[in-house]
């Protein structure tokens, strides 16, 4: 299972050495060794060296992730930054059209494709995440919505891998109404959603999910047991490393 622990626009740099001291000196390597878990972090772009650096030299089995990359690759294109600079800063990959880019940066469908091609294109890992208001839950309307934000990025990883591109590809489904609710899907809910996103896509192959809304201690190991899921991407609940490594330790 792949975690992934997106910290938003939290966290400085003395706090970051906390969180880190607190998965190097609980063993976090230990916990890990011999499972097929891996986990990431994903702090704002200014802090991406400094946890790039901070893992290696503290030899932690963490990969770091950025939260967003830019449309373009490089430019005249004041405050952007693009998928060789986040590689460049020590990222593996990055989380792409999160519901707060959507809802509060104006990023669109067509823009999160770009950005899911340019990351395969230079080898970067794209977690892309997609998901329904409570709004277009209540109208019905979920698998269209999803139909919306998906098929051309399944269109685009196919493109890639016809061209011999193998880079992996996730997709985090974040329901927009369980995301800091305390309202969690259900199993049967994401069950049905994940089912219909595999089915009638023009993906390569089956597509790898993550979940993320409200999960927490007392659910991810009975949202783990779900086959559908490869891991989570998780928030809020995760910027308490204790947590974060308990949360480790439940699905080890």
């Amino acid at each position: 299972m792949f975690l992934v622990a997106n910290w938003k626009m939290n966290m400085t740099r003395d706090r970051i050495g906390e969180y880190l001291s607190v998965l190097d000196q609980n063993g976090l390597s230990g916990i890990l060794e011999g499972s097929t878990l891996e986990v990431a972090l994903a702090p704002t772009h200014v802090y991406l060296d400094f946890v790039a650096e901070e893992v290696r030299r503290r030899h932690l089995p963490v990969k770091v992730f950025a939260q967003d990359v830019s449309t373009r690759t490089e430019g005249a294109f004041t405050g952007e930054v693009g998928v060789r600079n986040i590689q460049d800063a020590g990222a593996t990959g990055s989380i792409l059209g999160h519901s707060e880019r959507r809802r509060y940066f104006g990023e669109t469908d067509a823009g999160v494709t770009i950005k899911t091609g340019l990351c395969l294109n230079a080898g970067a890992i794209p977690v892309v995440c997609f998901g329904e208001s409570l709004e277009e839950r209540n109208a019905g309307a979920t698998l269209s919505v999803l139909r919306q934000q998906l098929t051309c990025v399944a269109d685009e990883v196919a493109g890639a891998r016809k061209n011999g591109n193998d880079t992996p590809v996730f997709l985090a489904y974040e329901p927009v109404w369980a995301i800091g609710s305390g309202i969690n899907a259900s199993p049967d809910d994401i069950r049905n959603v994940l089912s219909a996103v595999s089915e009638g896509f023009p993906w390569p192959e089956l597509p790898r999910f993550l979940y993320g809304g409200s999960v927490n201690l007392d659910n991810i190991g009975l949202l783990s047991g779900l086959k559908e899921l490869s891991g989570f991407l998780v928030g809020g609940a995760w910027l308490d490393p204790d947590v974060f490594l308990d949360s480790v330790k439940a699905l080890r």
